[in-house]
């Protein structure tokens, strides 16, 4: 009987330990954090939209009025000049969707041709696009709303406003899982709206974000640039404080993620800041 217990006592002990083991590798992962690599830099650009595609960038050079694809080292492998102060861009089946400010045009690169997207409402000033299976959602900068926009209809998202479910001066767009992520930039927060364009979540009000720029959503996070305040903002998915991003920074505009890497585009400082999660 004695051995009996002694035999429970030891399976018991070792329960414990594999269990606290456990605990400890999945705090571990939890606790891991975006940290500053290098510095990409790109002479003479002003960058707003970035994606990454593989093993290069694309990024908006608002300031040249082109859209450019380089290497992970900053090197230009091809340009797209005369594109009207080009915004935040959208990467969707190989093809780059890029919101022409000053034309209230959406245009697409692909390969070495470049169209126009058919829009059924004109927006004006488009500063930003998303595209997926479906839907194509434009931030309709002056009009203070989201157009969205399926093969059979338009829904029009926000109107000019504070409050919760009004937008002012919007500036990007993420659609995730049947949700709209907005970068609600001079109301200085995100809005989460449904495709029918009932608000669900406001996120960074008690951050006193200055100008919420860029917005970038994975299956764990929201990404917020704020522009003014020179910081990245790390929420999850319920809009709940993770991480504060404020050094290697200059104005930053936009965020793409891929894998454990983060591309954050710099304005003011003609480069792209790279993070790793570690």
């Amino acid at each position: 009987m004695t051995r009996f217990f002694f035999l429970l006592l030891i399976s018991w002990l070792i329960l414990i330990s594999c269990k606290d083991s456990g605990e400890e590798s999945a705090d571990s992962v939890n606790n891991k954090q975006w940290k500053f690599v290098r510095e990409i830099k790109i002479d003479s650009i002003s960058p707003t939209g970035l994606q990454t595609d593989g093993e290069y960038l694309w990024i908006s050079d608002a300031k040249n009025n082109r859209v450019i694809k380089t290497d992970l080292d900053g090197s230009i492998i091809i340009e797209y000049p005369d594109i009207k102060r080009p915004m935040h861009l959208s990467l969707y089946n190989s093809k780059i969707y890029v919101p022409e400010y000053l034309t209230d045009k959406i245009k697409i690169i692909n390969d070495d041709e470049i169209e126009e997207y058919p829009l059924e409402e004109k927006p004006d000033a488009p500063a930003g696009v998303f595209v997926n299976d479906s839907l194509i959602a434009v931030v309709d900068f002056y009009n203070h709303r989201i157009i969205l926009q399926a093969k059979d209809h338009i829904t029009l998202i926000g109107e000019e406003g504070h409050k919760k479910g009004k937008l002012y001066y919007p500036t990007d767009v993420v659609l995730v899982n049947d949700k709209i992520y907005v970068a609600d930039a001079y109301n200085n927060r995100v809005q989460v709206f449904d495709y029918n364009g009932n608000v669900l979540k406001v996120i960074g009000n008690k951050e006193k974000i200055n100008v919420a720029t860029g917005i970038e959503v994975t299956d764990d996070n929201i990404f917020v640039t704020d522009f003014e305040g020179n910081r990245i903002l790390i929420y999850d998915l319920d809009g709940k404080l993770i991480h504060i991003i404020n050094e290697h920074l200059n104005k930053p505009t936009e965020i793409s993620v891929s894998n454990s890497r983060m591309y954050v585009s710099n304005y003011a400082g003609s480069s792209v800041s790279l993070f790793h999660l570690k």
